[in-house]
């Protein structure tokens, strides 16, 4: 059975950050240079810690590379947190209005 995601407990997390988006963004995670698993060191813990299952490992040569599947992360933090290397950050991303 799936964890279901509390907006309202993650704001408490990502504080006023949470609190100044307005209804037309939404947080992604994004993967930084300092990332373990780029400089080919076997590390996955923020895949672990996601819950949503938004981040996935491809393999590549000189071993697996992460990606985030944009549809798939809520913006919750919880792969911030997990990270050893502080190598994900939380950006807002503009979402595209249906006419």
């Amino acid at each position: 059975m799936a964890e279901v995601v509390d907006r309202k407990r993650r704001g408490l997390l990502l504080g006023p950050f949470a609190r100044e988006r307005s209804a037309d963004t939404s947080l992604n995670a994004v993967i930084g240079a300092s990332c373990l698993a780029f400089q080919g060191i076997a590390c996955m813990s923020c895949r672990d810690a996601c819950t949503p299952a938004a981040i996935c490992f491809d393999l590549a040569f000189g071993g697996a590379r992460p990606s985030i599947v944009m549809d798939t992360c809520t913006g919750c933090g919880d792969c911030v947190q997990a990270c050893p290397a502080d190598a994900i950050q939380l950006c807002a991303r503009e979402v595209a209005h249906e006419p």
